[in-house]
């Protein structure tokens, strides 16, 4: 009988022990009430406490850039009912570059709970599962069985009751392309204000939240993700000045981007930008080559003109298929891509600084050195090298990456956020513009004969066009020494120093087993610098050590204080952008009217791959720079200046508006 006894006392103790806290590891958790007496209403509160470890956290229903709510099970008597959670406002919870949302050291979350007769209030049971972090996270768990008269009064709960927002504040929601403005009345001045959306997937937590006064209101805005899941409405918690406010209002989208063209437009724009690109300053000294090529076959027949221009058209045509293709294949696997992406790579960059110079020593020299390299575009060989003409037409379009002409890049931007078998059509077309004149010169090979007769001033001509080669190789070191490190650079310039050397070293000797043992060297040479290449990961600068004024949301910040703007999006690897830099921006007249209209100027750096500047570049339509974005008060919309501009034309569009 005294065992009985014994297990009834351990029960009963084991139970009423169950009442008090529980220790998770890393809080105490315990259930609490607000009063021990029945309402009226048949309604009563309880609440789940936690009492964290100093510096712990846990997260709000929207946990913002990582974690996850807090969970709960309830079994209740029978005509008893709980509520959903009574979410108190939360704070700001930063753990850079991460923004969280939750509650640290302590909170106390309430339930309402409804029931019929508040003497039938019996047992009651929680399981709770929570994620509890500091500088890591640790998921933890509580069950808490115990008797309702059993659960501690504490006055605590009633003010963590008053935290949770009841009031709900009338707001005015526009979603416009990645930001989301809130415009909302209030009479007192407004020193903060901050929105907690209750939805994932919406705002970019990280992102700094501007706001300002307008004539008649507030403006609060905040940066979104891109393509935000909006519901039908807008829920959430504003806080203003400590006060905190339900948000539950109808959205209202509207895309601000200039307006998108159609595939028959661009199809055309991309033909003639094509076209135009045989004129850019990045493609002369390719071009130059081929058209010497054919100028030296103008006295042979007929098909071997056509051959040789057919043949140098399907090089360009396939070389912006293939890059089509790759592009949507890096679109597809979740990459971010734009036009010019392939010389973002310092790899790239540096071996073609080495191909530009050793053809403008094979041109300057003329020396054989048993290469494709030496009869590219067919010079200085007999006509039916056609191999040359096919490389001269995939290199033309390599080195045309850098260039973005005029109506190329609306084209362009429309078709990589097309589906595939649109995109494909309009780099066909850009490739077809591209090869136009040399397509024609295949239709109509007498052409070549209002060009001059060969003669020895080719030869002159042929060695001059290895300076426009020279030239290109040191942009290219330049642009590759912006990209990766003084080491790098200095072991890329050495390798050219000994390819220099040994290339002359070849024209000085006649056996032919010392040449065979140059050219062995001379593959060592470049097979070394390109395993260098291949291990610059290390070496390559840290992006957040070169100084930028330009960040994703800068346009939404500027915009919100009214300050009127010019963004450069550039990258060192842009001919036209330095082109346009040098003869327009940079001219003291335009940096005068910048100032005296205060305009504040934005250069957004591309040089090296940067995908919050390909988000803004999509945003506007394009998938490369030169891009010029302009805004003032007053504007519905940024202006988009041309891909080339002058002096007179910015100052024109600037004075415009």
């Amino acid at each position: 009988m005294k065992s009985y006894k014994l297990i009834a006392s351990l029960l009963l103790f084991s139970i009423s022990s169950l009442a008090y806290s529980v220790d998770t590891g890393h809080a105490d958790v315990s259930l609490i009430k607000f009063s021990n007496n029945g309402s009226q209403n048949n309604e009563i509160f309880v609440g789940i406490k936690m009492d964290m470890q100093k510096n712990w956290h846990t997260y709000w229903k929207n946990p913002g850039d990582s974690g996850g709510p807090i969970e709960v099970s309830w079994t209740l008597p029978d005509g008893m009912t709980i509520s959903d959670i009574y979410w108190p406002t939360p704070k700001l919870i930063p753990y850079a570059p991460l923004m969280t949302y939750g509650y640290k050291d302590f909170v106390i979350f309430p339930f309402k709970i409804s029931y019929e007769n508040f003497d039938e209030l019996g047992e009651i049971s929680a399981d709770i599962n929570f994620l509890i972090c500091d500088d890591i996270c640790v998921p933890e768990k509580a069950f808490i069985n115990t008797n309702f008269n059993s659960i501690t009064f504490d006055n605590e709960l009633l003010k963590w009751i008053n935290k949770v927002p009841n009031v709900t504040l009338p707001v005015l929601a526009k979603q416009t392309d990645n930001n989301l403005e809130l415009r909302f009345s209030s009479n007192n001045e407004i020193e903060s204000v901050y929105f907690f959306a209750d939805q994932k997937d919406i705002v970019l937590h990280a992102d700094k939240q501007t706001f300002f006064k307008e004539e008649n209101n507030w403006l609060l805005n905040i940066s979104t993700e891109d393509n935000p899941k909006h519901k039908e409405k807008l829920n959430g918690v504003i806080v203003i000045n400590d006060e905190s406010y339900l948000v539950d209002s109808e959205i209202t989208i509207e895309n601000i981007s200039n307006k998108s063209i159609t595939v028959i437009q661009a199809l055309i724009f991309a033909f003639i930008g094509g076209l135009i690109l045989n004129l850019m300053p990045c493609v002369f000294p390719i071009i130059s080559l081929k058209v010497l090529s054919f100028i030296s076959i103008s006295g042979d027949s007929t098909f071997k003109i056509r051959a040789h221009s057919m043949i140098f058209s399907l090089g360009v045509v396939a070389s912006f298929l293939i890059i089509a293709l790759l592009l949507i294949g890096l679109k597809e696997s979740g990459s971010i891509v734009g036009w010019g992406f392939q010389l973002q790579s310092p790899i790239i960059v540096g071996t073609l600084s080495i191909l530009m110079f050793l053809i403008g020593l094979v041109l300057l020299m003329d020396i054989n050195l048993g290469s494709s390299l030496t009869r590219l575009g067919s010079i200085g060989s007999n006509g039916n090298n056609y191999s040359g003409s096919f490389a001269t037409g995939v290199l033309a379009v390599i080195v045309a990456s850098p260039c973005t002409a005029p109506f190329m890049g609306a084209a362009i931007g429309y078709a990589l956020i097309q589906p595939s078998l649109i995109t494909l059509p309009i780099f066909l077309s850009l490739g077809l513009g591209f090869a136009f004149p040399y397509l024609l010169i295949s239709f109509k090979p007498n052409l070549l004969s209002s060009l001059p007769k060969p003669g020895k001033w080719m030869e002159t001509l042929k060695e001059f066009f290895a300076f426009p080669m020279f030239a290109t190789a040191l942009w290219l070191l330049w642009v590759f020494s912006l990209q990766t490190s003084v080491d790098a650079l200095v072991n890329l310039l050495i390798s050219i120093l000994l390819i220099s050397f040994i290339v002359w070293f070849h024209t000085k000797i006649i056996k032919n087993y010392l040449k065979i043992l140059l050219s062995i060297c001379l593959i060592l040479i470049l097979a070394s610098q390109i395993n260098q290449f291949l291990n610059l990961d290390d070496q390559t600068r840290n992006a957040d050590e070169i100084e930028s004024s330009w960040n994703l949301n800068i346009e939404n910040e500027l915009r919100s204080s009214g300050q009127s703007y010019l963004i450069n999006f550039t990258a060192a690897w842009c001919i036209t952008c330095q082109a346009n830099d040098k003869v327009a921006l940079s001219r003291p007249s335009v940096k005068e009217y910048l100032k005296d209209n205060n305009i504040e100027y934005i250069v957004a750096d591309w040089t090296n791959r940067d995908e919050n500047i390909l988000k803004v570049l999509n945003k506007y339509e394009r998938s490369g720079v030169p891009l010029y974005i302009f805004w003032k008060q007053g504007m519905n919309e940024p202006e988009i200046l041309p891909a080339i501009l002058t002096e007179n034309m910015v100052l024109d569009i600037l004075d415009r508006y």
